[in-house]
């Protein structure tokens, strides 16, 4: 989407799911016709339609997320058979001209369907209330999600807070485009009030829906505190926060009344297990994830596997045990051409008795060669094929707790508590090292270190690097002396790349958006 156009689109819906919770979908109507929107059924479908949409932004999500978090390779697979993706990106090289991402990241069509459902919900006065409440609850946390999203990647941006059709040619160019916000805060302050209309409608009820597959009152607690811990320390409009104090506090309260809701598996690997039962789908650690069923959509990690026709004889693995040269990880055709890859140096930096390390990566050597294949999320072989059906988490428990301890690491406390609890279960069966309480940089650089090997290939790292900060108070994406932290050389010549710049196609087809390239990247 080159530009922002709001005009008729077609919502994808869902008037079923089944037992296992698949979001089996099909187009069913467009915003005006007069045979939707009529039932409860029909909106409970669009429901399942907007999460089916979220789910297709899930390599968006990664890419914005993750792929400049200085932990993945560029050039050719250490396989020596194919070439890897998305080289500019990985290496800071972000350019107008190629940006990588294009079209606001094609987020605004989700937006629009989410105003759609606002808008149709609103006015439905054949649900009840406490129905119509939930759901709004939940439109109004997704519309926050998918803003922040653009928030983190561009700071300014259209804000489209209704379904405005255009079923003409426009006459003016108002009718056909919308200015970015003025300022980075409008834009954070609209996402804060969908937060607080979202936590108001789901009225304190924490069901949640489809195994956490579905939006809930935790989730929205979750990006609650993501999005206040973010205002109480990254720069708004080229400034130091000034409300960080009541921020944190905030931040913390809501992510202090979900953590005992939940609990954490006892072995990481369970996090992630998609047995072709799906039993532990949306276990006791998940807050929120997207779900791939069985038999009904696949996940994007296929791109991180050796390719079945890959020679692989004589590789050993850290233990110095042969590797079998025959289709090791039992991808079984699955695997496609290997399309990212992540450094070895972040393998090493696990210790030994961290389980989290053998879960996430099988590591490959040979002679000097070094090497990772992702296996976190490899899915589970059904009749003999490989489906890579794992859940892609958004929040977890994990998550939850890192987040608690920046926080009171911010607030000057102690975050030795949740650090301990996380290694703990790392390293089940082994006694686990402990953290003590140190510096506030001592202490964030810890915090990192911990999200940096629980969370691979879940879309945080890029963004813990912006957020994170050293005892200065600058972002730890400006620590090269940090290993695999710092990405960005220096703060004179990079600082305008902690924002992406709008791709020229979008700026020069949208009048509004003249003139209005972020900093530091060229306007033509």
């Amino acid at each position: 989407m080159k530009k922002i156009v709001l005009g008729f689109a077609l919502l994808t819906l869902s008037l079923t799911f089944n037992a296992c919770d698949n979001l089996d979908l099909a187009p069913e109507d467009y915003y005006a016709s007069g045979s939707f929107w009529k039932t409860s059924t029909q909106v409970d479908g669009a429901m399942v339609g907007l999460h089916n949409q979220l789910r297709g932004y899930q390599f968006t999500l990664y890419t914005l997320g993750e792929l400049r978090g200085g932990t993945l390779r560029t050039g050719t697979s250490f396989t020596g058979s194919a070439s890897l993706n998305s080289s500019g990106i990985i290496s800071q090289d972000i350019r107008e001209s190629a940006t990588g991402i294009s079209g606001w990241s094609g987020f605004y069509s989700a937006i629009f369907q989410v105003n759609n459902f606002i808008y149709q919900v609103e006015k439905a006065d054949y649900l009840v209330a406490a129905d119509k409440s939930y759901y709004l609850g939940q439109a109004y946390g997704l519309r926050a999600f998918y803003y922040f999203q653009l928030y983190r990647t561009y700071g300014r941006v259209p804000l489209a807070k209704e379904p405005k059709v255009v079923i003409s040619t426009p006459s003016t160019v108002q009718d056909a485009y919308l200015p970015r916000t003025v300022t980075e805060k409008e834009t954070l302050d609209f996402i804060k009030e969908d937060i607080e209309k979202s936590v108001t409608n789901f009225a304190g009820i924490y069901t949640t829906k489809m195994q956490k597959a579905q939006w809930s009152l935790a989730a929205t607690q979750m990006l609650k505190g993501e999005v206040y811990l973010w205002s109480a320390k990254v720069k708004i409009d080229g400034a130091n926060p000034t409300t960080t104090v009541a921020d944190l506090i905030t931040a913390r309260a809501a992510i202090e009344a979900i953590i005992p809701k939940y609990s954490l598996q006892s072995s990481f690997a369970n996090v992630f297990n998609s047995a072709a039962t799906s039993s532990i789908k949306g276990n006791n650690e998940i807050i929120f994830a997207l779900r791939y069923g069985q038999g009904e959509a696949t996940n994007n990690y296929s791109q991180f596997i050796y390719a079945i026709s890959d020679a692989l004889t004589g590789y050993v693995d850290d233990k110095g045990v042969a590797i079998p040269a025959a289709d090791p990880l039992k991808v079984n055709g699955g695997g496609t051409i290997i399309r990212y890859e992540y450094k070895y140096d972040l393998y090493a930096k696990y210790d030994a008795a961290d389980t989290r390390a053998n879960v996430t990566f099988l590591n490959f050597n040979k002679g000097t060669l070094q090497a990772t294949n992702l296996r976190k999320f490899i899915g589970t072989v059904v009749e003999g094929a490989r489906s890579f059906s794992d859940d892609f988490p958004i929040y977890r428990l994990a998550e939850a707790q890192l987040l608690l301890a920046e926080i009171k690491n911010k607030q000057g406390q102690d975050p030795s508590a949740e650090i301990n609890a996380i290694r703990t279960r790392a390293y089940a069966g082994s006694v686990a090292p402990v953290f003590v309480n140190g510096s506030f940089e001592q202490n964030e650089i810890a915090i990192f270190n911990e999200r940096q090997k629980e969370f691979v290939a879940e879309g945080k790292i890029w963004y813990d690097l912006r957020r994170m900060q050293d005892a200065s108070g600058n972002p730890l994406a400006f620590r090269k002396d940090l290993n695999l932290i710092g990405v960005l050389d220096n703060i004179a010549g990079q600082n305008h790349k902690l924002l992406w710049p709008i791709d020229l196609s979008t700026l020069n087809s949208d009048e509004t958006l003249k003139g209005q390239q972020n900093p530091g990247y060229s306007g033509t």
